[in-house]
């Protein structure tokens, strides 16, 4: 053998383990987590890294439903790129709720600190039959944010803000983003966290891939994080004229002091938009396909300082 073949057979040699050896560290390692007292935020991971995280924080939804322990707040920034691979089909589903369980119950959270702050100003309105500048800002803020019809009357205010800030039942919100993502298959939600396929019309976002009528044209919105795509979706739920019929229906579940579940309240996303017209029967059928009411119950862990484990 001359040396010219030998030195290619031996560089083909070294690229070849380099190549092996890289998939099988890059396979066993788990990536960096930061690590705060509000929890364990996981960076883009592949799925195999996605289990290791979960396996290392003995996170599994049957065994905490059954334990009765609270979901760990355990926090995926990005779907994994490979999560429609073949060789996950029957994992896909578990795992793609213990994904975006954590997600839904921390924006959940956020959504009832905003409700505090109005029900704060409502409070002061009630004591006072009046609010401060300071105050009166702080409401036109949520007004504004909420899309809330302006009035002069701050008891007409009050009572159409309020049903708008408030939590979107988990189990909702878990079945839409499974049906409009096939389990987070999708290319929208591997590549975009667009599990919602929420839609903008202002030139915006991801082009689709399907045709699109003549007129207007609208693009897939895209966000940084599984979490800014739950939030934009509550933030949907919670202002748009189609599901005043679901937040009446939330606030006298409020008022009545009784516990909501997402099966006994999805007849009404009956006019969904873009939604085929048995959206509701679809997203029933996943909560009792994965028996998921009992998520509708389950609340994050007390923010605390996690342990940092180490090792691969």
């Amino acid at each position: 053998m001359n040396k010219k073949k030998l030195y290619f057979l031996l560089s083909a040699i070294v690229v070849i383990v380099g190549i092996g050896f890289f998939i099988w560290t890059g396979g066993n390692k788990m990536p960096a987590l930061d690590i705060n007292a509000d929890g364990v935020f996981i960076p883009k991971a592949d799925t195999e890294q996605l289990q290791k995280v979960f396996e290392k924080y003995n996170y599994d939804m049957i065994h905490h439903l059954k334990d009765k322990q609270p979901v760990p707040r355990l926090f995926v920034q990005s779907v994994p790129i490979d999560f429609n691979r073949e060789e996950y089909d029957e994992i896909r589903p578990a795992l793609f709720y213990e994904m975006m369980l954590p997600v839904i119950l921390k924006a959940n959270e956020a959504l009832i600190e905003e409700r505090n702050q109005v029900m704060r100003l409502k409070k002061e309105f009630d004591q006072n039959g009046d609010l401060s500048e300071k105050s009166m800002d702080e409401l036109n803020k949520w007004i504004k944010r909420y899309d809330v019809k302006p009035s002069d009357d701050l008891d007409t205010l009050f009572s159409s803000l309020i049903p708008r800030v408030d939590a979107v039942t988990p189990t909702l919100l878990l079945t839409m983003a499974a049906q409009d993502s096939g389990f987070a298959t999708s290319r929208y939600a591997r590549e975009y966290n667009a599990v919602f396929n929420q839609r903008d019309w202002n030139g915006n976002g991801a082009i689709p891939d399907e045709a699109q009528k003549e007129g207007p044209q609208y693009r897939i919105k895209v966000f940084e994080s599984l979490y800014d795509a739950v939030i934009s979706q509550i933030h949907y739920l919670n202002t748009n004229g189609y599901f005043e019929n679901y937040r009446i229906a939330r606030a006298k579940y409020r008022r009545s002091n009784n516990p909501m579940r997402g099966y006994s309240i999805a007849h009404l996303l009956i006019n969904f938009p873009y939604k085929p017209f048995k959206y509701p029967d679809i997203i029933k059928h996943l909560i009792l396909q994965y028996e998921l009411t009992p998520l509708d119950f389950q609340k994050l862990e007390e923010k605390k300082q996690p342990v940092v484990l180490q090792g691969n």
